[in-house]
């Protein structure tokens, strides 16, 4: 009787373990193919033309992921303005570069007075309207002789928020069409 209980208990361990290795599999492959259609907007290049007392930021946008990026916006802190494209396609033949022009006259309020929490946001969704944010903190310096603010941008640390969906929900939205179709 120990030996049938011994030998039931090894049948169901060594199941346990191929049914985890299987399942893990399935996992990793299921979150490679939704990486695979995540976007990334990125701002690649900056620059900076001081006119007098007007100072225009170029940035320069892409879409460096390997998704399709829809409704893409950007935005700065203490601007009126912003800027939004409707698709931004990963590098391939389709692949485009966006230079912004952000013309910040001495009358805008982020050159007038301190702006807290100062940032460039992007914002964009992915295949299945899912919601990506990138946060580029904006640092203002004031200069003496003006008397006005001039801005600089970190490049190399943005903050992003994504989207956190759970296995069922990664696997259900893999399982739609998309948006085109």
């Amino acid at each position: 009787m120990d030996w049938l209980l011994l030998i039931g208990l090894l049948i169901f361990i060594i199941g346990a373990g191929v049914g985890i290795f299987y399942w893990r599999e399935f996992v990793t492959r299921l979150w490679d193919d939704f990486r695979a259609e995540q976007p990334a907007l990125s701002i690649t290049n900056l620059s900076v033309l001081k006119a007098g007392r007007i100072v225009t930021l170029t940035p320069e946008l892409e879409n460096v992921g390997p998704g399709i990026a829809y409704d893409c916006l950007l935005q700065l802190s203490g601007w009126e303005g912003n800027f939004s494209v409707r698709t931004m396609h990963p590098p391939g033949s389709r692949h485009q570069i966006h230079s912004i022009p952000i013309v910040l006259g001495p009358d805008a309020p982020i050159r007038m007075k301190p702006v807290s929490r100062c940032y460039v946001r992007l914002v964009c969704r992915d295949r299945w309207e899912q919601r990506y944010e990138w946060w580029y903190p904006v640092t203002q310096v004031e200069n003496l002789s003006t008397g006005l603010y001039d801005i600089q941008i970190n490049l190399s640390q943005p903050e992003r928020t994504e989207p956190h969906p759970s296995n069922w929900k990664v696997w259900q939205l893999l399982r739609k069409t998309s948006p085109d179709e």
